[in-house]
């Protein structure tokens, strides 16, 4: 049975007038992330975690305390996720190593605990998150879990970091409490020096005074801009470190509130822990979410995230292909959003593509070329976010060299017979992968690029050979506003369209 979330908000009227207050201001552009990385998707097993995918959960006990009891969250999890449609990453930790106390329980160790979770993981085929306290511990957690993840008061631990990072797992680092946002890009670059770029950054609460959290939602905003998916933790962050004298107490009724508040700011991901009887917990008990409150909550929160990602960003549902109309234009996001998200640089060809193709020919050599205004606003779109723009055409004109000179294109290459080879030129020079590179062409000469580049596109009335080999197709034609098209797409799927 699917979960329609529009059901959601006719539950919950408070949402409609919160679609009201987003809506404008996805307008505004203020989800725009101008001359900022995009951000990189991040997969683990099938769940693709990132720009325009469904929020995901990420939740569990804090530590486990019985094993069959560890199981039975697990399923509840499962079945509630797989019932509203949203993605879930099963977490729990084997060792709570930085408890309050000495006499405070800390869970099964390292060996039983991963047996359990292995068990998990494969018994019921989810993905499995555990955090790893020293680096001796690293190997065995990368070979038995999806996600290692690194405990906010040991973020700046480099040994820890790197170690955990050099499995080439996918990385979770929770913002430590002492830090600003700002100094999570060091955290970053350690992880990025092993060559690993599956990272996720999580927020939890920052230190306020003594015995005190508080949450300053622009971190996440903040940390995205660092090129990596973000999560918050809404249970951590209602808590109140050694609050308790011998524990930490926690704030449990303020969770919904911050988890609602998150999902409306576009976060990729919702770390929630969660038991059956919080006061019975072993661990974090004030903190941790009921289970049997847990359904009507993520509702909401799939809500949401539906009105944000709809009118901020496209949504891309990597598990059922869902096709969306862009500009008219329908393309598959599951296969397109995956390669634009990538694209660094847009390469164009001239007649056909942002022109329609005619050639007026007058006396002393004079030639007349027809370009549409639109292109021109898109091309200068595309410039305004950082993408680079060039053109590569077989033909020489004054005309083209007029026209990107008003737009501020400044790699044009004319006359080109061998338009493979200027491609490859180009790529080298800006140091480029072909991944990270789209093109818009319209006629078979265009055809050796478009098998070469990360995403191609072929213009509305292209050669029928040509739309085959493109990856998507344009509802406009050449030279009448399939470039501008081809910029709103890109800038859509990355996340940085100020529509």
């Amino acid at each position: 049975m699917s979960y329609d979330s529009s059901n959601a908000i006719r539950h919950f009227p408070y949402l409609l007038n919160m679609s009201q207050l987003i809506l404008p201001l996805c307008h505004r552009g203020t989800f725009v992330r101008k001359r900022e990385r995009v951000v990189e998707p991040v997969k683990v097993k099938d769940i693709t975690i990132g720009t325009g995918c469904p929020i995901v959960l990420i939740a569990g006990p804090c530590v486990i305390e019985r094993e069959k009891d560890c199981h039975l969250i697990a399923e509840y999890l499962k079945e509630v996720t797989a019932r509203i449609g949203m993605p879930f990453i099963f977490k729990a930790s084997y060792d709570k190593a930085n408890r309050t106390s000495i006499r405070s329980f800390r869970g099964p160790g390292l060996k039983e605990g991963l047996r359990i979770l292995k068990a998990i993981g494969e018994g019921l085929d989810i993905p499995v998150l555990t955090d790893v306290h020293c680096v001796t511990q690293v190997e065995a957690v990368a070979s038995t879990v999806d996600v290692l993840q690194i405990p906010a008061f040991l973020c700046r631990q480099t040994d820890l970091v790197v170690a955990a990072a050099q499995t080439k797992r996918a990385i979770n680092v929770k913002k430590g409490q002492f830090m600003s946002p700002a100094e999570m890009k060091k955290v970053v670059e350690k992880i990025e020096s092993t060559g690993n770029d599956r990272i996720l950054l999580t927020e939890r609460g920052t230190t306020f005074g003594y015995n005190n959290l508080v949450v300053d939602m622009r971190s996440l905003v903040i940390m995205r801009r660092l090129g990596y998916p973000v999560v918050f933790d809404a249970t951590h962050s209602v808590q109140l470190p050694g609050g308790a004298g011998e524990a930490s107490s926690g704030q449990r009724e303020f969770v919904p509130y911050l988890a609602r508040a998150a999902s409306a700011l576009g976060i990729d991901a919702l770390f929630m822990e969660v038991h059956p009887y919080p006061e019975k917990a072993l661990c974090d008990g004030p903190n941790v979410w009921p289970l049997d409150k847990l359904e009507n909550l993520l509702q909401q929160i799939v809500a949401i995230d539906n009105i944000v990602r709809e009118y901020a960003i496209p949504r891309a549902d990597e598990s059922k292909g869902t096709s969306i109309s862009i500009c008219s234009g329908t393309t598959d996001i599951s296969h397109v959003g995956k390669k634009a998200i990538k694209v660094k640089m847009l390469i164009m060809d001239v007649d056909g593509v942002l022109t329609d193709g005619k050639i007026v020919l007058g006396n002393n050599g004079f030639e007349a070329k027809s370009f549409d205004s639109k292109d021109g606003h898109g091309i200068k779109l595309a410039q305004d976010t950082g993408l680079r723009v060039a053109i590569i055409t077989g033909r020489k004109s004054e005309a083209v060299s007029r026209r990107a000179e008003e737009l501020g294109i400044k790699e044009v290459y004319q006359g080109v017979s061998d338009k493979l080879g200027m491609y490859k030129q180009i790529v080298s020079l800006h140091n480029l992968r072909d991944e990270e590179v789209a093109y818009i062409g319209d006629d078979i000469v265009d055809l050796p690029i478009m098998q070469r580049v990360g995403l191609s596109i072929a213009v509305g009335n292209a050669d029928d050979e040509v739309k085959r080999h493109a990856d998507h197709v344009t509802k406009s034609v050449g030279g009448c506003g399939a470039v501008r098209e081809t910029v709103e797409l890109l800038l859509k799927l990355q996340g940085r369209w100020a529509g």
